[in-house]
C-alpha cells in the first residue's frame, strides 16, 4: 500500500492593512481529501470565524468589525487521503 503524506500550514501572523500582501489568513495544506473545518477564536474563547473550504479565508473583521491587534487561536479538522481523521489547533497574531 502507498502511503501517503500531509503537512497543514497556519501562519503565526497575518497583516490585514489593505497592501495585498497577507491581508487574508487561509489554512493550507497538501496530501488531504478535504479540510473538515478551520476556526478562528478571540481570546474569550469566542468563534469569530469558520470555513470548511480552504479557499476561504478571514480577513481580520468580525461582525463588520475591524478585530484589534493581539492574539487569536485556531483549531481546524480534516481528512487526509489514507488516514482517519485529524485535528490541531494553534495560535497567530494579527498585526495592524
Amino acid at each position: 500500500k502507498d502511503s501517503f503524506y500531509y503537512t497543514i500550514g497556519v501562519p503565526k501572523a497575518f497583516t490585514p492593512n489593505g497592501d495585498g500582501r497577507n491581508d487574508v489568513l487561509y489554512i493550507r495544506f497538501a496530501g488531504l481529501k478535504n479540510l473538515v473545518s478551520f476556526k478562528v477564536y478571540n481570546r474569550l474563547g469566542e468563534l469569530i470565524f469558520f470555513t470548511a473550504n480552504e479557499t476561504i479565508g478571514w480577513d481580520g473583521i468580525y461582525k463588520g468589525e475591524i478585530q484589534n491587534s493581539e492574539t487569536y487561536f485556531y483549531t481546524y479538522e480534516a481528512d487526509p487521503l489514507d488516514a482517519k481523521r485529524i485535528s490541531g489547533d494553534g495560535s497567530l497574531m494579527l498585526l495592524r
